[in-house]
C-alpha cells in the first residue's frame, strides 16, 4: 500500500491488487455477519407473511423455513467468493420464469 500525503495530511492509498482483493472479502465477510444478526427479523417477515396471505400452519411454515435457511447460508457462503463468480443460482432461475427482483427492488415491473 502507498499512502498518499499532502501537506503532511494522509487523503488516500494505492492499494496492490492483493490488498483490494484481500479488503473485498473482508467487506463480503462482515456484510455476512450483519446479515446472519438480523436473520430473526427478516425470517419472521416471511413467515407471518406465508402465513396471513396463505394460510401456512406450523408444519408447513417449518418444512419452508428449513429449506429456506439452507438457501439462505448458500447465499452467505457466496459472499466468501471471488466477484467473478456467476450470478447466484435462485436470481437466474426466477429470471427463467420472468421474475426480475432487481427489476422489483428498484419499483419495476420485471
Amino acid at each position: 500500500m502507498r499512502v498518499k500525503k499532502a501537506g503532511g495530511k494522509v487523503f488516500g492509498a494505492d492499494f496492490t491488487a492483493a490488498e483490494r482483493k484481500a479488503m473485498n472479502l473482508e467487506i463480503q465477510r462482515q456484510l455476512a455477519e450483519y446479515d446472519l444478526k438480523h436473520a430473526n427479523e427478516l425470517d419472521a417477515i416471511i413467515l407471518w407473511q406465508l402465513h396471513v396471505q396463505f394460510g401456512f400452519g406450523v408444519k408447513r411454515l417449518r418444512r419452508f423455513y428449513e429449506r429456506f435457511k439452507a438457501e439462505y447460508l448458500d447465499l452467505v457462503k457466496r459472499y466468501e467468493m471471488d466477484e467473478a463468480d456467476n450470478v447466484w443460482l435462485n436470481t437466474r432461475k426466477l429470471k427463467e420464469i420472468g421474475v426480475d427482483i432487481e427489476s422489483w427492488n428498484k419499483g419495476g415491473e420485471g
